[in-house]
């Protein structure tokens, strides 16, 4: 993360803080969930980053058979407004470790938020200056 840190210097502390979060985010879920921690010798992460003077995008994938966002009941994400807490419940009564807040979190950070069909590639866009 130290060379991405460096590319975005320039950029006002709190949005580089957010991006770092949100990429670190990602990448976490891209090795427990993508690769299920549990073979690393056989997961591949992949990771890029672009930057121009409007936007910055981070795209991360991994080797992993990938997910569908309507079938994570253990994330935030899906909870309905009137259960805010459903998945820390389902997490408990599954053994999880706390959690779930993960994508929740880096959705209010990106401007975009985008899977591919398979589910394990997703691309995060951040417009600088408000250009959209």
């Amino acid at each position: 993360m130290g060379y991405v840190r460096c590319e975005m210097a320039d950029l006002n502390d709190e949005l580089g803080e957010q991006l770092l979060l949100a990429v670190d985010e990602l990448l976490r879920n891209a090795i427990e969930h993508g690769c299920k921690e549990d073979n690393c010798a056989q997961c591949m992460v992949q990771f890029s980053y672009f930057r121009t003077a409007r936007m910055i995008q981070f795209q991360i994938k991994d080797n992993g058979p990938g997910f569908s966002m309507e079938t994570v009941p253990h994330a935030a994400i899906n909870n309905p407004p009137e259960e805010p807490l459903r998945h820390a419940h389902y997490r408990t009564e599954k053994g999880m470790r706390p959690g779930g807040f993960g994508i929740m979190l880096v959705k209010q950070i990106a401007d975009e938020l985008i899977y591919n069909e398979a589910g394990n590639e997703v691309v995060l866009v951040k417009y600088l200056d408000g250009n959209r």
